[in-house]
């Protein structure tokens, strides 16, 4: 006959060192409710308090805290319980909350060094004087109290996911993709110094200004069919803005949010000498050429939107996915690859596949090699918050196209119709068989709307 061992009896001194675990989670759950009521103190507002608690903007909505507080109650419970009763399934949870204390000590470990974080920020110090070292220790803790026979078991179950998250963290901070060859300059490039930036621009033709914001993370390169069109009855320019293209920023604390993507439209422009114009963007840029005309109706005469950001919806599972720290950086790292961009224009932004030619890879993926504009991919899939264009369609007072491909992969067709609805002055265009990157999949049906839209001004 065979019994089952009883759990072991309460050790005092592992429940001793199980105590200072449960209070620390348990405070730090008080915390997220007492920030889920809406108060934002120690800070002035959310941004502040997610950039100095987190090192990233995140919302903190009741939908997002409450979740964190019952995560952490639970895990308070594992602890001091696991320690008390030394139950077989409360001991695999003391470890798993052990496991997870530690790999944000070793996440907090590379930022120490100011690897993807900003150094002397908020989040900086915390990290460094705080979060890291109570991490480190309480991670040790909770190891502690869990009483086994076999210790190469305990240091296997904490040991194999810190392996792996080491081989996360290598690839977002340590591993960096070899430098795409340089381009040659476009015909008629040209670069105009601001304190902001160094701004890259292609710029053709004469007569009413017209303003092309490089698309996404892309360059001038997408604009091509539409300069040599419309400039044969406008002026042209075609800008990368900061972390597009051959635009350096020289503002190193710049901020990729609507407020600073917004602000370097605004620096362009005085930069060239344009104070009114037309402005188009596609997809991310549409969006920044939204929130300017919200911020500065006077500097814009119509709007030419394709398959624009500016909804508050939430974007693509891979690019959600760049959000948190350590993914978006490794996302970023291993999207960088030639072989991958192209598979993925191929399948996700181009409806003809047969129209991503080998100029058209080199035009997408050079510039996404750059260190700078790699970061700045991640950062604006953080930083922007689209519930405000949102809030603000109703404002929009000024003529408006917005263009849509039928097949878009990447923001779903069905938000044509809701800007449609949403602008008051709006004239919408789908195209059957056109994907995500219109200016290129379908440049002259696009070029067409857009040069008769701006003929009736």
């Amino acid at each position: 006959m065979t019994t089952t061992p009883a759990p072991p009896l309460a050790d005092p001194s592992r429940v001793r060192r199980a105590r200072p675990v449960a209070v620390v989670l348990v405070l730090d759950a008080l915390l997220h409710l007492y920030w889920s009521t809406g108060a934002r103190w120690p800070a002035p507002d959310e941004r502040t308090l997610s950039m100095a608690v987190l090192g990233t903007p995140v919302s903190f909505a009741p939908r997002i805290v409450l979740p964190l507080a019952a995560t952490l109650l639970v895990a308070a419970a594992v602890v001091h319980f696991s320690a008390v009763t030394g139950h077989r399934l409360l001991r695999a949870g003391t470890l798993m909350v052990a496991t997870g204390l530690l790999i944000r000590a070793l996440a907090g470990a590379v930022w120490v060094f100011g690897v993807g974080v900003e150094p002397g920020s908020a989040f900086f110090w915390l990290n460094l004087l705080l979060y890291t070292p109570l991490c480190v220790v309480l991670g040790l803790l909770c190891v502690s109290t869990v009483p086994v026979r076999r210790p190469w078991r305990r240091a296997a179950a904490v040991g194999t996911p810190l392996a792996l998250i080491a081989v996360l963290l290598f690839g977002a901070y340590g591993y960096r993709p070899a430098a795409a060859p340089a381009q040659a300059l476009e015909p008629g490039s040209r670069f105009v110094d601001t304190p902001l930036a160094r701004f890259h621009y292609v710029t053709a033709g004469t007569g009413t200004p017209v303003v092309l914001l490089a698309p996404g993370a892309s360059s001038t390169f997408a604009w091509r069919e539409q300069v040599a069109e419309l400039a044969r009855d406008h002026t042209v320019f075609a800008v990368d803005l900061p972390g597009n293209g051959r635009t350096t920023l020289h503002d190193l604390p710049f901020r990729y949010d609507l407020d600073g993507m917004t602000t370097a439209i605004g620096t362009f422009l005085d930069a060239v000498g344009v104070p009114r114009a037309a402005l188009a963007g596609n997809s991310w840029s549409g969006g920044f050429a939204l929130a300017f005309a919200q911020r500065r109706p006077e500097r814009v005469d119509r709007l030419l939107l394709l398959a624009p950001s500016g909804l508050d919806e939430r974007d693509p599972l891979l690019w959600e996915l760049m959000k948190p720290p350590v993914l978006g950086e490794l996302i970023t790292n291993l999207g960088a690859d030639r072989a991958s961009l192209a598979a993925g224009l191929r399948s996700t932004y181009f409806a003809n596949p047969d129209r991503v030619t080998e100029e058209v890879v080199d035009a997408m993926w050079v510039p996404g090699t750059v260190p700078a504009n790699m970061r700045a991919t991640y950062e604006l899939e953080r930083g922007l918050d689209w519930s405000i264009t949102e809030a603000a369609l109703g404002r929009v007072r000024l003529p408006v196209q917005v263009i849509w491909g039928a097949q878009d992969q990447v923001l779903p067709v069905a938000q044509a119709s809701r800007f449609g609805a949403l602008l008051p002055e709006a004239e919408v265009h789908v195209l059957d068989g056109c994907g995500h990157a219109l200016t290129v999949d379908c440049a002259e049906r696009v070029t067409t709307l857009m040069s008769g839209f701006l003929r009736g001004r």
